[in-house]
C-alpha cells in the first residue's frame, strides 16, 4: 500500500494528490512545500501498489476517487 494525501474541493470534486502524508520535505538547503487553497479538505489515505504504474491521467483520477469517503 502506497500513502497518499488527496485534494478536494469545498463541493468533493477532485483537485490532486500527493505521494505521502507530509507536504513539506527538506535535503540539504533543498526545501519543498504542498498547499492547497484555504476551503479545500485533505483526505490521508492508502491505495495500492499499482497506482503507480498508471500512465493513464482518467484511469488514475478515476482510482484515487475511489478512495475518497462517501458524504
Amino acid at each position: 500500500m502506497i500513502k497518499m494525501t488527496i485534494a478536494t474541493d469545498s463541493r468533493g470534486k477532485l483537485i490532486g494528490a500527493v505521494r505521502g502524508h507530509t507536504l513539506a520535505s527538506k535535503d540539504g538547503q533543498i526545501e519543498a512545500n504542498v498547499s492547497f487553497a484555504e476551503g479545500h479538505k485533505l483526505h490521508k489515505v492508502e491505495v495500492e501498489d499499482d497506482m503507480e504504474k498508471i500512465t493513464d491521467s482518467s484511469l488514475f483520477q478515476e482510482r484515487l476517487v475511489k478512495h475518497l469517503p462517501k458524504s
